[in-house]
């Protein structure tokens, strides 16, 4: 894959803004929470403002992605965030930026994530050969792992040391770095435009049909909702948990989410592996019951802060990264080849929806529950719904497909 000059160039900006948005991971909650003094309530409307336009957009951006040409619409998403953090930045520095604000900015940041992820994921397999995509999912997982780690502490790290909004600075100026990589990328795509009589809402349903009807394409949507759904509870509530009752606890919140990205770059290396010793649905379904399971394990050790707690939150995250690594490149690859390329936005647009309009939903419901109940059982709440995920992909067809020609006999 290294000797696909295009491929290199994508990897590239996502490998920087993925750094960014890891430093960004964590100063936006730290922005909130220590320098706007945000309550639990007022962080989780910053964090679904963050993810509602998953919810609302999502079905929409896919139509785009699949009558548009993709490249574009990266390198929009990617200028448009730079410039929207940086004034973020510029407003928390003067001292003029204000809860509401920080929530509407949320609400944009997220709106043009959407189209740059729905851009994406339809872009790479115009520029990579087919026999080649998990290689390359592979690869740039691994790589987005192994910047967590190091993006996570470094997050963390710069966040105590410059403060938060500069932190969200250079967040900004990653987006910069990834649009002007995009921007020279050479690939041949043409608009395939609207279809005669069809409109953007049956063009969005179909994908969404093509998603229910597909027995193992439901499964994986099924796990990714109610994943995200626990992990934004088990985020805000670790987050709350970490940064008010542990001393450093932007440095402390950084070193535990980097064993997570560490485990990820573990486990993505053994991918392919894995894969090839017992085919793609047991080394899915093992990989998705250990990453779903151990933060519960880590999180009950947590109930007060001391040392041990930290112990075993870290090594929970690294025992999870190790299953999430292994899961997501097989996953992706399993998603971008299950379904035709004429389609392929709109039914990764439906399962998005699916998936990330969750983390909305979760958002929300981590607030309510920390407010509720206080942030440690609010953690275990969350944790506990992560570790049924996995249930419905270990009922789903997933777990006979060897190779992936094997999604053909299960495709509707």
């Amino acid at each position: 894959m290294w000797r696909n000059a295009q491929f290199r160039r994508v990897w590239g900006a996502g490998a920087i803004s993925t750094l960014g948005g890891e430093i960004g991971e964590l100063a936006i909650p730290v922005l909130a929470l220590m320098t706007l003094a945000a309550s639990a309530s007022e962080l989780s409307f910053v964090r679904a403002a963050l993810l509602v336009p998953f919810l609302l957009l999502t079905l929409w951006a896919g139509v785009v992605v699949d009558r548009s040409r993709r490249r574009p619409l990266m390198i929009a998403a990617d200028l448009a965030r730079g410039v929207l953090l940086a004034l973020v930045c510029w407003f928390a520095v003067a001292g003029w930026l204000t809860i509401p604000m920080l929530i509407v900015a949320a609400l944009l940041l997220g709106s043009f994530t959407v189209v740059y992820a729905m851009a994406d994921f339809a872009f790479l397999p115009l520029i990579v050969e087919e026999q080649n995509l998990l290689d390359a999912n592979a690869r740039i997982t691994a790589t987005q792992s192994a910047i967590g780690i190091a993006g996570a502490g470094a997050g963390g790290a710069l966040v105590q040391l410059i403060t938060a909004p500069l932190a969200l600075g250079l967040n900004a100026l990653s987006y910069f770095v990834s649009g002007s990589l995009i921007t020279a990328v050479r690939a041949e795509e043409t608009a395939r435009g609207r279809t005669e009589h069809a409109s953007a809402f049956r063009e969005a349903r179909a994908g969404i049909d093509l998603l229910i009807r597909h027995p193992v394409l439901r499964g994986l949507v099924a796990e990714a909702g109610v994943w995200n759904f626990g992990n934004e509870i088990f985020t805000i509530a670790l987050t709350i948990l970490v940064l008010q009752d542990y001393q450093l606890g932007p440095l402390i919140l950084g070193i535990v989410l980097m064993s997570g990205g560490l485990g990820a770059v573990l486990g993505s290396m053994s991918s392919r592996r894995l894969t090839e010793r017992f085919g793609y649905g047991r080394a899915l379904i093992g990989s998705l019951l250990l990453g779903n399971t151990a933060p519960l394990i880590g999180i009950a050790f947590a109930g007060a802060a001391s040392a041990t707690a930290v112990i075993a939150l870290t090594l929970a995250f690294l025992m999870s990264g190790v299953g999430i690594g292994v899961a997501n490149s097989q996953a992706v690859s399993i998603r971008q080849l299950a379904v035709p390329a004429e389609v392929r936005g709109r039914v990764n647009a439906g399962y998005r929806l699916a998936s990330w309009g969750f983390l909305a939903l979760g958002a929300l419901a981590g607030g309510v529950l920390v407010s509720v109940t206080g942030s440690w059982p609010a953690a275990i709440i969350g944790a506990v719904i992560m570790a049924l995920a996995s249930i419905p992909v270990a009922a789903s067809p997933a777990r006979k497909v060897v190779a992936l020609d094997d999604l053909a006999h299960a495709a509707p």
